[in-house]
């Protein structure tokens, strides 16, 4: 597997599925108002914390059974039975708690509930075989197809009056195309269960059910809180700094995504020199751009959120700039987390995943009360960086972690720069509407990218990458030439 080209691919389409997400929500919100669109976020929340205990971290295991090649048929279809008992339970358990979950919701929606996680755990299933069959790549049209049919038929059926509703149907949609084209295009058969594969799987999921946690509660705990603790307005308009704040992880994202099933492969093949060589090539990337999206919310937090969303949505430009400093973290987080799990240590992932739940619940019941969603923006990021740091700390005990400070500093030296440059763009422009925002936004990119380029060694690390693409030979291991 070609890592950088499997990397830019999966890259390029979380940017166009974060580009269709990011413009679907900018879209409605200016079709339904901020509370029905706030009912839409916490039908997401409540799905991403119900996908936990509906897969039990028996796809991680998968991903990783598969891509050590071992009894690929037979994992899949012992993981399809298991996975069919904890997500019975939880259809069920969301049939019998309609009357709370649809007054909570203020929506009767909690069948829809039902529908929508079997068909992301379907359409998940179908990108964690092509994931540990080395084809990590290939999945990329496949996440891209899904936010595709949700913002058509989203945008289709709310037009015909379907309001908040229509954005369910076209999530669950999404799902169902994404899945029918993953099942195709796997080449991993469906052969007899054994009980050997059984206890495979569970030893493993155990510990990556307790890290999903982490990710999926840090993504909708603090939405559901604010559910509860104040509006669906309020969960409107934090819900839109967050979308924002994502889109600078996109690159880390993929990166993790990609590199897991390759060194699960090492992993399992006792080549731990190849993967120390390549942690300090992905911390790079992930936090390249990162770092100045930061900076750049310093100054255009409020303008970002007003012209892309409405007025009503200025009132986050203060979340915004709290979960884009978080971001960094998560960029770290992301690389070293999915490295402890493919080096099948989920247990000490999971270990961290539970001491950020714990501060997590701590700081957000208290924090959100007294100062709002700022509040809730607050204790999740604490709680990540706390997850980020253990996930460094635990995974430098089996192998050495090099940070790159030198280029980080560079990175961050050329941040602060481009920074300068938008502070006088700022003085004698002003940022007024989308055209003039995305003008400066062209101005900050061509400035950092002309810092970044004055690093000689920056330099010739994004040559070797461009180098990379341009090969069509598989090689796995972008640290040395000789794979």
């Amino acid at each position: 597997m070609n890592l950088a080209k499997s990397s830019v691919k999966l890259a390029v389409a979380s940017g166009g599925s974060a580009a269709i997400t990011f413009g679907g929500v900018a879209l409605f919100a200016r079709l339904l108002p901020p509370a029905e669109l706030g009912v839409f976020f916490l039908f997401e929340a409540l799905l991403g914390m119900l996908f936990i205990p509906a897969d039990f971290g028996i796809r991680g295991a998968l991903q990783k059974r598969i891509s050590e090649g071992s009894n690929p048929g037979q994992m899949l279809t012992t993981a399809v039975l298991l996975k069919a008992v904890p997500l019975s339970i939880v259809v069920t358990a969301i049939l019998v708690a309609r009357p709370w979950i649809n007054g909570y919701v203020g929506e009767t929606i909690a069948v829809w509930l039902a529908v929508a996680i079997v068909g992301y755990e379907l359409f998940q299933l179908g990108i964690d075989v092509l994931s540990g069959e080395l084809r990590v790549g290939e999945t990329a049209g496949i996440r891209l197809a899904q936010k595709i049919v949700w913002l058509v038929a989203g945008y289709v059926l709310v037009e015909q009056g379907y309001g908040v509703r229509g954005l369910i149907f076209g999530l669950i949609a999404g799902y169902a195309v994404s899945f029918l084209w993953g099942m195709y295009r796997r080449s991993t058969p469906f052969l007899r269960p054994t009980f050997g594969e059984a206890h495979s799987l569970v030893s493993y999921s155990r510990y990556n059910f307790v890290s999903a946690i982490s990710g999926y509660f840090y993504s909708w705990m603090d939405v559901a809180l604010i559910g509860l603790f104040l509006t669906t307005s309020h969960v409107s308009t934090y819900e839109a700094a967050w979308r924002v704040s994502a889109v600078a992880v996109l690159g880390s994202t993929a990166i993790a995504q990609t590199i897991f099933p390759q060194v699960s492969r090492w992993d399992a093949d006792q080549a731990r020199d190849r993967i120390e060589r390549l942690i300090p090539r992905t911390v790079l990337p992930s936090l390249i751009l990162v770092v100045p999206a930061f900076f750049g919310t310093l100054l255009f937090s409020r303008e970002i959120l007003g012209l892309v969303f409405g007025s009503e949505y200025t009132v986050a430009w203060l979340v915004l700039i709290i979960l884009m400093g978080e971001k960094i973290f998560q960029a770290v987080h992301n690389i070293t987390g999915r490295s402890l799990q493919a080096i099948d240590y989920p247990n000490l992932a999971a270990r961290a995943a539970i001491i950020a739940i714990a501060i997590n619940l701590a700081l957000n019941v208290p924090l959100i009360q007294l100062y709002g969603i700022a509040g809730a923006a607050v204790a999740t990021g604490i709680s990540f960086v706390v997850n980020a740091l253990l996930c460094v700390r635990y995974l430098s005990r089996f192998i050495d972690v090099t940070i790159p400070w030198t280029d980080l500093g560079w990175v961050l030296a050329s941040s602060l720069g481009m920074t300068l440059v938008l502070l006088v763009v700022q003085s004698t422009v002003r940022v007024d509407s989308l055209v003039r925002l995305a003008f400066v936004i062209c101005v900050g990119v061509v400035a950092y990218a002309g810092f970044v380029l004055a690093s000689p060694p920056l330099r010739e690390q994004i040559q070797r990458s461009a180098r990379l693409l341009r090969s069509d030979q598989p090689r796995t291991d972008p640290t040395n030439g000789d794979d």
